[in-house]
């Protein structure tokens, strides 16, 4: 590895798309096939010069130095792919993603966001299909006559901050359509769905006139639940995208119970980033600004300030679109209202099977009939049944596709007298205006034809907020006599839940809202309801666990994309554990304060520090006054994030208390941890004798009971007090052993971090030559860590540095990247940080150089890659003076 090119570079992952399914499908000549592949693409990358550096699963990373080979290896690697005589003629779909740019070579790899952002473009494209960069099309220049790009547009990936200009190849001879990219910010971000609309092309067609010809800003479907407002929303949005340059969004609100968590799911599908604390509705105004984007409300009936949140929108937003479905108007000057009609049914008192199927109900009917039956047709002898049934369910697309799936066993006749004598009774003349009730009978009815066990696995579902994998499944839904897995796969077939892939292939279970609120409800009329709620609220604790554990390091995506597949159901979990519940259900509350202690730091680090402090608000109310590890870790929690959020005060007062029950509790681990945060909090106050004093004591606790990991997190903070002192020998004394202290436990991030304090207090006490070259030795295995929050601090300390080393643009270049990024990402810096840097800086008269200010602006335009990059590679020659 040691003649790894560096440079300008094309970076290359790959994928088989869907291989757990494919797995499946191929039992035993799963590793056939998998061999068959691994041996293509490394003949073919090999054979274009690229450099094979990660192999997994069914994966591929491969970077090459020329972008004209990479791609043409990618071109090759597909047409020899599709030829492929596949085991059991099961195709192999191998999705690819190039990016050109220069990542930081490390070790025996590649570090930066070049990488992650052509991991995300891979992830983004479809199988069988390349995907590339702008710059990557750029550097490769015309390939020939049987292979073109086809410019995608602008589309943003999840945790990267700009948006990317992206194009497909298309190649002669080989499949050239594919679904929208599963990106964010455009019709991709839409819900995918599985069949056509139908019924609705003249809708279509007014609804695009009115939002491009008619310039409506605010366009809102009304109509009860089952009309197909969300589907016909969406078909809507995803034939309009091209028209929004900032892209199409999506926000689906169904929890959201008030303008709050409006504003936080708003936020949510723009990925609009922040300070932490910045307040959702904030972050969404700021990041839509004078963008043209159009945004999918979707359910907003059950929102009471939803009204003035869109007036919001649209005032702050002027070059915003908004459709929103609610099964009533929001009643604002700019609204154009669309009901949306039931779908036509036949007209006069006979009917043919060509003119019944030009009528959209009967369309739909035959359609997902033929779905579960392949051989249905509309005949002389059924169509008079296919119509009445249509015309019994009012024409609502829900209705008609619940019982079109029963045609699987039943005849249209047969449908229609079970319909007639469904459970509850039938649908009467004047209840068939009340489209609800149609709806609530109809899947009553697909509901009572379900075993007992059936039901049972069917009500629990009901308590997952989204979507939910089988492992889940078995774990909140499972009991001794009954394989709840084999009950989903009937329920798939009742048309009564769906099977929908995640972005990493893997199988998840997805209910309509509609038949998911009708699951709940029969859930909580059974005995079992809380039982199943505490457990769906312990899974909850788990995967919060999970989140909390991914979130130092090179993890942090992978800690993003578990929380958002599961943070519907964390906030249903916190909102049904936090309630006043009395002793019976201590174990209720208890659950609750667990998960937010789970969750601090993710709300902490990724800018949700409102959020989080609602929830603690709500936990520390409900919880018992008496002295509890449980509240002890709510009350750190809250103090967390309160002094993330500036209120120092609220933070010394929790800790504080805190404190005080740790030492009633006997809890001494506690104890030192509660002494370090509130030292920390003290130093956000000046305080630094009495944050001095706490951390002594946190430390000699530590040492006491002989817990190192509490002892070298106060050891690293009192480096900083000794910083903020200006005792600069002790402070050197200090960060050595803070880094000894990291080293025994294993902690790399601890010991990167100390080793940026360290430097700091080298720098000072043995001058600038000294700390650059301790930094320069130690800085690179941090930065391979992929942790933002601690390369933005390496980078700070290299820029420090260079100021004392003389080097203006270059300390200006890095302080101009880092508040950037910080902003960008939602990081800031405390008071007391930015106090230490301005100091340090300011110091060296480096601002008042005529050249900091275009150098710092300058530096503002790097992306972080860069900017670590040249902190890494400078060369200097020692201090010449600012």
């Amino acid at each position: 590895m040691q003649d790894l090119p560096v440079g300008t570079l094309t970076l290359l992952f790959s994928d088989i798309e869907g291989s757990t399914v494919t797995m499946g499908r191929l039992g035993e000549r799963w590793g056939e096939a998998l061999s068959a592949q691994r041996t293509i693409l490394r003949e073919v990358f090999n054979r274009h010069d690229g450099r094979e550096m990660g192999t997994e699963g069914d994966s591929f990373f491969v970077v090459f130095t020329s972008a004209r080979k990479a791609v043409l290896a990618a071109v090759e690697g597909q047409r020899r792919l599709q030829r492929h005589d596949w085991p059991a003629g099961v195709p192999i779909r191998v999705r690819m993603g190039l990016h050109t740019g220069e990542p930081v070579r490390h070790e025996d790899g590649y570090i930066g966001l070049d990488i992650h952002r052509a991991a995300r473009i891979a992830g983004a494209a479809n199988g069988d299909q390349v995907v590339l960069s702008d710059a990557a099309r750029l550097l490769a220049g015309r390939l020939g006559d049987d292979v073109g790009f086809r410019d995608l547009g602008w589309h943003r990936f999840k945790d990267l901050a700009e948006p990317e200009h992206v194009h497909d190849l298309v190649i002669a001879g080989l499949r050239s359509e594919f679904p929208a990219l599963r990106s964010i910010g455009t019709a991709a971000s839409l819900p995918t769905a599985s069949t056509p609309l139908v019924g609705r092309v003249g809708e279509l067609s007014e609804l695009r006139s009115t939002i491009l010809q008619q310039q409506a800003r605010l366009l809102t479907l009304t109509g009860a639940g089952g009309s197909g407002k969300t589907r016909l929303a969406i078909e809507v949005a995803s034939s309009l995208g091209q028209h929004f340059s900032a892209g199409v969004f999506f926000a689906d609100l169904h929890t959201a119970d008030g303008a709050a968590a409006m504003w936080l799911g708003i936020a949510d599908a723009l990925d609009a980033l922040g300070d932490a604390d910045e307040l959702p509705k904030d972050r969404v105004l700021r990041f839509l600004g004078d963008r043209s984007a159009l945004l999918i409300l979707d359910n907003l009936e059950q929102v009471p300030d939803a009204d003035r949140v869109v007036s919001e929108l649209l005032n702050d937003a002027p070059q915003l679109r908004v459709v929103a479905t609610s099964r009533r108007p929001l009643h604002l000057v700019s609204e154009y209202e669309h009901p949306v009609p039931p779908l036509e049914l036949p007209t006069g008192p006979t009917t043919s099977p060509s003119e019944a199927a030009r009528a959209g109900a009967v369309d739909l009917f035959v359609r997902r009939a033929r779905m579960v039956r392949p051989a249905f047709e509309l005949t002389e002898q059924n169509v008079g049944d296919v119509v009445e049934l249509c015309a019994r369910l009012d024409g609502l697309p829900l209705a008609i596709e619940l019982a079109a799936a029963r045609s699987k066993i039943l005849s249209p006749h047969a449908l229609l007298g079970r319909l007639e004598q469904a459970p509850g009774g039938g649908i009467s003349a004047v209840d068939r205006t009340e489209r609800q009730l149609t709806i609530a009978a109809t899947i009553r009815w697909s509901y009572e034809l379900l075993s007992d066990a059936e039901q049972m696995v069917f009500s629990k579902l009901g308590v997952f907020a989204g979507q939910c994998d089988l492992e889940a499944i078995q774990e909140v839904v499972g009991a001794p006599d009954v394989d709840p897995l084999d009950t989903v796969a009937h329920l798939v077939d009742m048309s009564l839940v769906q099977i929908v892939d995640s972005p990493d292939g893997e199988p998840r279970i997805s209910m309509l809202q509609t038949i998911k609120d009708f699951a709940r409800h029969e859930l909580e009329a059974t005995p079992q309801a809380d039982e199943i709620r505490l457990r769906h609220a312990q899974w909850c604790v788990r995967k919060a666990h999970e989140v909390d554990q991914l979130l130092s390091g090179p993890t942090q995506i992978d800690a993003l994309d578990l929380m958002s597949l599961v943070e519907d159901d964390v906030r249903a979990a916190l909102a049904w554990c936090l309630v006043p519940t009395g002793d019976v259900h201590r174990e209720r509350t208890t659950c609750g304060l667990h998960l937010v202690k789970e969750l601090t730091m993710y709300w902490y680090r990724f800018g949700y520090a409102a959020e989080g402090r609602a929830w603690f608000d709500r936990a520390l109310a409900v919880a018992d006054a008496v002295d509890s590890l449980e509240m002890v870790n709510a009350l750190h929690g809250m103090a967390i994030l309160r002094l993330q959020e500036g209120d120092t005060q609220a933070a010394v007062d929790g800790l504080q208390r805190g404190l005080d029950m740790t030492r009633r509790l006997g809890e001494r681990d506690l104890e030192a941890r509660e002494l370090n945060s509130l030292a920390v909090a003290h130093r956000h106050e000046g305080r630094l004798v009495e944050a001095r004093r706490l951390v002594d004591r946190s430390i000699q606790i530590a040492r006491e009971i002989g817990s190192a990991r509490r002892e070298g997190t106060a050891l690293a903070n009192l480096v900083v007090f000794l910083i903020d002192s200006a005792d600069w020998p002790a402070a050197v004394a200090a960060g050595h052993a803070a880094v000894a202290a990291s080293e025994r436990l294993g902690d790399a991030w601890a010991i990167s971090s100390d080793e940026s304090n360290l430097t700091m207090a080298l720098l000072h006490a043995e001058g600038a030559e000294t700390a650059h070259a301790h930094l320069a030795a130690v800085a690179p295995r941090g930065v391979a860590l992929g942790d933002p929050e601690l390369n933005l601090s390496i980078v700070e300390t290299f820029a420090v540095v260079f100021a004392h080393l003389g080097e203006v643009k270059l300390a200006a270049r890095l302080v101009g990247a880092c508040d950037r990024h910080r902003a960008a990402i939602g990081i800031p810096r405390s008071q007391p940080d930015q106090a230490l840097l301005d100091q340090s800086i300011d110091s060296t008269g480096t601002r008042s150089d005529p050249r900091w200010p275009a150098a710092y602006e300058a530096g503002a335009a790097l992306s972080m890659d860069e900017a670590t990059s040249e902190a890494l590679s400078a060369r200097v020659v020692g201090a010449r003076g600012a």
